[in-house]
């Protein structure tokens, strides 16, 4: 399912535990809906990431990149990323190491540089509701994999980076394809009663011929 992998940003406050090097901050919100973007809102339940983080291994990283290395990995619930549920949401704490990367993140962070974060993640279960104002909303109750936690320059979260646009593409051809179903069914409909009035007309005037010609 890799090839679905959608990736989701947030603003986040990252904190540095007083007198420790850790550094933590929140990776996925529960129950926030997002803006409008291109069509949907998304919310994620605290449900949607029950039995997954267990089973995923999940990569701390700079801009969602893995040429550089990892900050920290939480691998099936161990290593040196914590991974940690709470009512509002999945929190993730590292110690910045002493390679080159952890440094840079670490100086950006704590000079406020950086307050961004992403996930990227494959969904096994989701609702899609039309509203009135014709903006679909969907609820995400079920991950099917979470891969990586990334710390961002900038936000990003639109279509134009496949960000969900497959599955919404999916919905939309799915509504398109009932659509086009009911039409049909209606054209049918109005065809056979088309026909039904044809011959109810058919049969008055061969009667009348008949009634004629006697």
């Amino acid at each position: 399912m890799e090839q679905n992998k959608e990736i989701r940003q947030c603003s986040v406050e990252f904190h540095k535990v007083p007198e420790s090097p850790v550094i933590e901050g929140r990776a996925i919100p529960f129950n926030v809906q997002s803006p409008n973007r291109e069509g949907f809102r998304e919310m994620i339940t605290p449900e949607a990431v029950e039995g997954v983080l267990e089973k995923s291994d999940i990569f701390l990283l700079y801009n969602h990149d893995r040429s550089n290395g990892f900050l920290a990995r939480n691998k099936r619930g161990k290593g040196s990323l914590s991974v940690d549920v709470r009512e509002d949401g999945v929190y993730f704490a590292f110690a910045p190491g002493s390679d080159n990367l952890s440094l840079y993140i670490k100086d950006r962070i704590e000079r406020g540089d950086l307050d961004e974060m992403s996930f990227a993640f494959t969904v096994a279960e989701d609702r899609w509701e039309k509203q009135a104002d014709g903006v679909y909303d969907r609820t995400i109750t079920k991950f099917d994999q979470i891969y990586d936690f990334s710390i961002v320059d900038q936000s990003y979260y639109g279509l134009e980076n496949a960000v969900g646009c497959k599955r919404f593409a999916e919905v939309l051809a799915e509504e398109e394809a009932e659509n086009k179903r009911k039409l049909e069914e209606l054209e049918r409909e109005e065809e056979a009663k088309r026909q039904e009035e044809e011959q109810r007309l058919k049969e008055y005037y061969e009667n009348l011929r008949k009634e004629y010609l006697k």
